[in-house]
């Protein structure tokens, strides 16, 4: 069988797979599939797209394995076009001269991108930290954590925001991962760029690698992905330059020194920058120092923004923990092993939601070199040195989501695995525009690039609906998901947190109480199990709910908050008034804590002592209404509206 012919037939066949896969998967979408379920979520419109790109790629592949003559020899590089007819003039009129833009031109669709980045942005922040992210950036304290410089950066951009006047709130907080992808786009041309130098070819490549389903981390996301994944491009850009021996190996290790501090895991990188800095014609000296540079940078950057050595250690000590099964308690049990067929499962559901299409270029180049035939020359004594480094990056990245197993669940924790095998959807890209007689262009490079917008447009059509976003979300860490414990507990206490909000107290209440069911020692979620029965006015189930969750947890204040809210509407005002006060002592004055407790003493009989109290509050708090009123109402001759407890806290 002809080489390239079993290359195409793997690009058709595996095209026609996948969107085969995704049409059964979205029927009935549940957790497992989480890769290829998405337009199950989205309403008709949508998903009809979605699937009709998928689809069109398919087709366009079987068109191009079965048309005559398309394993003709392509081009050699620098070799003239043959020209249609030879009897053609060779002076171009002005009417048949073709229109040539110049170079700049092709910036300007930098604004169509960052326009369709703001348009098509998430809706909900259920993926990732986002949620965390997003409360710790309005309170001016994100979590460092293993990305220090990018908390430093998401809260230098929040200070930006709040000198020009604008609110810290999720769309403006966005904007900063919709200008990281404008600067991705960029460098993913250059990275297109470095792996062919064909311009055909060249714009296909560009398009597949903008059509990873890592730009779901552009489309407003709050994490410290966006940052991570451009500090990773960048690197993987200027070592592609590097290996063909464009500029000096100083800017390469900087951009390893900044991968790395703004999220560690980036480390993985370490061994392809160690291969290009080993191999550089310098005296040994400089190269162990050229080696070193990057470890030294990155220590350098932690110290400045106040990480202290210490710190370093607990991301480490987690990896070991996600590394090593049997040493986690029990609610951070994991559902596999990290060689396990689960855990495969859960990998292979990655590489097709981050990178479809170079995933098939990488089987379809296998394909290409193992299959009998005709003989091919080899192109030269061995890989070059971008491919080697290439797969330097993929390999250790690769094996780092392999051993990883973190309590989290996988299609909530995607992004992680996205920055880690990004290198392998480069290096698949690289190896798909090296296949002997398979160019990447023509009706093959469109189909390729229909098949990756189809792929990614359905995550981020789910996550641009809110719809589709929250009904997707309650799929992945519902009943029939195989997460840890602590995975449905986190999940379900988003979800309900995100009903709270929106004073839909039925659907919060069912998914505090699975996530109390899932992790029934953490006071957290008997407290928000509490203030759903509380809202919902069911205050005798509500009272033994939040004394259990003192019981587990005696230093919350919102639940003796809770408490005294409940006992208050019961009537049992002395209750209500000591709950009141150990609320205050755990978390110091606040109104609505003082408030309330003035409402039950007044209700108690003791005026004099509730009078106090909202007097207080108003002189600590003059615009707060509720004890103003309060004051009016029963020690004045004005006001028609009385004092009335407050459900929320400030």
């Amino acid at each position: 069988m002809d080489r390239s012919y079993a290359a195409r037939g793997l690009l058709a066949a595996g095209a026609a797979a996948y969107a085969v896969s995704v049409a059964v998967a979205s029927q009935h979408p549940g957790p497992r599939a989480w890769a290829l379920h998405l337009p199950g979520f989205l309403p008709p419109p949508a998903r009809f797209l979605v699937m009709a790109l998928l689809f069109g790629a398919a087709l366009l592949l079987v068109v191009d394995l079965l048309r005559p003559g398309a394993s003709r020899p392509s081009r050699p590089e620098g070799a003239p076009r043959r020209s249609v007819s030879r009897d053609r003039p060779a002076r171009q009129t002005p009417r048949t001269m073709p229109l040539r833009l110049p170079r700049w031109s092709g910036w300007l669709l930098l604004l169509p991108w960052a326009w369709i980045l703001w348009e098509l942005r998430v809706r909900t922040l259920f993926l990732g930290d986002g949620t965390i992210w997003l409360g710790g950036i309005q309170s001016g304290r994100p979590s460092p954590f293993s990305e220090p410089l990018s908390a430093a950066t998401w809260s230098g951009y929040a200070s930006i925001l709040r000198t020009l006047g604008f609110p810290v709130v999720a769309p403006t907080v966005g904007a900063l991962s919709i200008l990281a992808g404008v600067v991705a786009a960029a460098i993913l041309w250059g990275i297109a760029s470095e792996l062919t130098p064909r311009t055909g070819s060249r714009a296909f490549a560009f398009a597949v690698l903008a059509t990873l389903g890592l730009a779901q981390l552009y489309f407003g996301y709050i994490e410290s992905y966006p940052l991570a994944s451009v500090a990773i491009l960048a690197y993987l850009w200027l070592g592609l330059r590097r290996a063909r021996g464009a500029d000096h190996p100083l800017w390469l290790a900087t951009a390893l020194a900044i991968a790395m501090t703004l999220h560690l895991v980036a480390g993985y990188l370490v061994p392809s920058y160690l291969y290009l800095a080993l191999r550089e014609k310098r005296p040994l000296h400089s190269r162990a120092v050229l080696a070193l540079l990057p470890l030294a940078g990155a220590a350098a950057i932690l110290l400045f923004l106040g990480f202290k050595p210490s710190q370093w250690l607990v991301p480490l000590n987690i990896v070991a923990r996600a590394v090593q099964p049997g040493h986690d308690i029990a609610v951070f049990a994991k559902p596999y092993t990290p060689l396990s067929l689960g855990h495969a499962w859960e990998l292979l559901n990655a590489i097709l939601l981050v990178l479809p299409v170079p995933g098939l270029l990488l089987l379809a180049a296998a394909a290409g070199r193992g299959v009998g035939g005709e003989a091919t020359a080899p192109s030269g004594p061995g890989p070059d040195a971008a491919t080697v480094f290439l797969a330097a990056a993929a390999l250790p990245g690769l094996i780092t989501a392999i051993v990883l197993v973190l309590p989290v669940p996988p299609a909530q924790d995607w992004d992680l695995a996205s920055i880690m095998i990004l290198p392998l959807a480069v290096l698949g890209v690289k190896v798909g525009c090296s296949i002997p007689k398979v160019p990447l262009r023509g009706t093959r490079g469109v189909a390729l690039v229909l098949l990756g917008a189809g792929a990614t447009l359905s995550l981020v059509l789910v996550n641009a609906n809110e719809t589709s976003g929250v009904h997707r979300f309650e799929t992945l860490v519902g009943p029939g998901a195989k997460i840890t414990a602590y995975g449905r507990a986190y999940g379900n206490e988003l979800l309900a947190s995100y009903y709270e909000d929106r004073n839909d107290y039925s659907r919060a209440l069912v998914h505090a109480q699975r996530a109390r069911e899932a992790e029934p020692t953490n006071p957290r979620y008997w407290v928000k199990t509490g203030a759903a029965l509380y809202n919902l006015h069911r205050y005798d189930e509500a009272i033994p709910v939040l004394e259990e969750g003192i019981r587990r947890g005696p230093n919350r204040d919102d639940a003796y908050y809770d408490l005294g809210n409940c006992f208050t509407r019961k009537g049992r005002y002395d209750a209500a008034a000591a709950s009141y006060r150990e609320a205050i002592r755990l978390a110091g004055p606040s109104a609505d804590y003082l408030n309330n407790l003035g409402v039950a003493l007044y209700s108690a009989g003791e005026s004099d002592s509730a009078r106090l109290v909202w007097t207080d509050v108003v002189r600590r708090w003059p615009g707060y209404g509720r004890s103003r009123r309060a004051l009016l109402r029963h020690f004045g001759s004005l006001g028609s509206d009385s004092g009335g407890v407050s459900s929320t806290r400030r």
